[in-house]
């Protein structure tokens, strides 16, 4: 018999999905978030889980652990547009843990949610053997504005917002002892591109849309299994951090590797018509974040990246819960 280790994350969610029944949701199981009729908008709902072993460096600050709660959530909702709502988090902490790490842990949380326009307005806490914290997060979306992870067409531009490889750096300096607030910042404290997200989502252009928790090769593949088609990648216009550029040279660092695969820069990967790129990078720009065409959607279903006069297969090797990581 098969266990979680064989199946991987992603297709525990596809066995996930074959047995549940199919309610009367417009969007459910296998985006960013379940999209359900409310009027004439979407309710968005999404719930994303963090666990000590996985996703709490021991360097980790008990706010900065509710503000990366927070932040990850909300993630989801930036990528179908969304107008944040509200939270609420359940929080699982062992019975010894302080009154004042509960307090940051608390403020973290608080701080996130209020600079991105909303609040947490309920959950449940419960005594574990270590830290556990799931959020839940709500928003709307009016129906002509949600941004999918269907709809991606051949000739359609590849687009990423910001810069990638901030996480990356993060943990690369965490794991070598040379971290420093500027560089492990962008590890654990990630950005929700909520305004991006609404800005892009009112122009009513981007054909497909998710956020990059997993790294961009691990993004790319899920867009292509739910599509059916193919991408074709420029090494060359991937926007890298300027952070993890400074480990440039390292022996042991392919600055393109980690910005490929690594994950954790919570930046979102669009789809959108060729001659719709310059609007959405000019509406952008407003927001005071760079959108990148970083490469195009084919017919052939393959995923492909150029190095100069080289053409390969781009591998996935992006983040997998249950798996065996072939990546870090």
């Amino acid at each position: 018999m098969n266990k979680l280790s064989d199946l991987g994350e992603r297709k525990a969610i596809q066995l996930i999905s074959k047995i549940l029944s199919k309610g009367n949701a417009a969007v459910g199981i296998g985006d960013d978030c379940a999209a359900i009729e409310f009027g004439k908008d979407y309710l968005l709902v999404t719930t994303d889980m963090i666990s000590e072993k996985t996703h709490i460096p021991k360097i980790m600050k008990p706010w900065q652990i509710g503000w990366f709660t927070v932040a990850v959530n909300l993630s989801d909702i930036s990528a179908k547009g969304g107008k944040p709502l509200g939270l609420v988090l359940t929080i699982g902490l062992p019975k010894n843990t302080s009154e004042s790490f509960l307090k940051e842990l608390m403020k973290g949380a608080d701080e996130c949610a209020i600079q991105f326009g909303t609040s947490i307005v309920g959950g449940d806490t419960k005594e574990t053997h270590e830290i556990v914290i799931s959020g839940t997060a709500f928003g709307t979306v009016k129906k002509d504005e949600f941004m999918g992870r269907k709809g991606a067409k051949s000739g359609d531009i590849i687009a990423v917002t910001g810069k990638l490889g901030k996480a990356a750096a993060g943990y690369y300096a965490l794991k070598h002892n040379m971290g420093n607030k500027e560089i492990l910042n962008d590890l654990l404290e990630p950005i929700p591109r909520i305004k991006e997200g609404m800005a892009l989502a009112k122009t009513k252009i981007v054909s497909s849309s998710m956020d990059i928790s997993d790294g961009l090769s691990s993004s790319l593949y899920q867009l292509k299994e739910l599509n059916d088609v193919g991408f074709e990648i420029d090494k060359g216009k991937i926007p890298l951090s300027p952070v993890l550029l400074k480990f440039e040279g390292k022996k042991d660092l392919d600055i393109y590797e980690y910005a490929l695969h690594f994950g954790g820069d919570y930046e979102l990967l669009l789809t959108l018509p060729r001659d719709k790129f310059d609007k959405a990078q000019k509406i952008l720009v407003k927001t005071g974040t760079p959108l990148t065409a970083i490469g195009k959607v084919t017919k052939e279903k393959k995923i492909s990246i150029i190095d100069g006069q080289a053409k390969k297969i781009l591998q996935n090797k992006g983040y997998e819960h249950f798996r065996k990581h072939t990546f870090c």
